[in-house]
């Protein structure tokens, strides 16, 4: 049978009050100084600990938050996608709309008044009806939407309607601070096709 060898442990000098400390009690336990010591190290280091659980859960609510408001956002654009194909607003019947003399009569001007549920007149912002959505956590959250005809070169045709989308919480200590604001550009399929 093989026996187990035996190291010599080596110190220097040093070192030695690692495993000998001059200040223990003769009956070998700690004194109270270090029993203090030991006590407030372990509660400062469970305090911070704590203090960044909690903030790590606030980030992900608000994370949440703004995915849910990202999700809804992403919804109402689709539903604004299914409303401007060429089955809906075909280009036969809106061919005029392709070289428009104003912004009034332009596709981003159909668009609009197709949104808003009437005829909508001018270049100046207009709001939609606001939605309200609950979120996971039940927190209910209001969807603004405002649409413009951005008068840039780039739309010198008044194709493209522009929507900015604003959510905010209805309820709660931050009501007018929006968790998300959202600006994108839509533009009628058939505008695509005008000669």
């Amino acid at each position: 049978m093989i026996q187990p060898q035996r190291f010599p442990i080596f110190l220097d000098s040093r070192c030695r009050w690692l495993l000998t400390s001059r200040y223990q009690t003769p009956e070998g336990g700690f004194s109270l100084s270090e029993v203090l010591v030991a006590i407030l190290i372990t509660t400062t280091f469970v305090a911070v600990a704590m203090q960044g659980m909690v903030v790590a859960m606030l980030l992900k609510s608000k994370a949440l938050q703004i995915s849910e408001a990202n999700r809804w956002v992403q919804a109402d654009l689709e539903q604004i996608r299914s409303q401007i194909t060429p089955t809906q607003l075909p280009l036969g019947a809106n061919q005029v709309r392709c070289h428009p003399a104003d912004a009034e009569a332009g596709f981003a001007d159909l668009i609009r008044d197709n949104l808003a549920g009437g005829n909508v007149t001018g270049t100046a912002d207009y709001r939609l009806a606001a939605t309200n959505q609950t979120s996971q956590t039940g927190k209910m959250f209001q969807i603004a939407r405002t649409v413009s005809i951005p008068l840039t070169p780039e739309n010198a045709a008044f194709k493209i309607l522009g929507i900015q989308y604003t959510v905010t919480p209805t309820s709660g200590s931050n009501l007018e601070q929006p968790i998300l604001q959202f600006y994108t550009e839509v533009m009628a399929d058939a505008a695509l096709q005008c000669q």
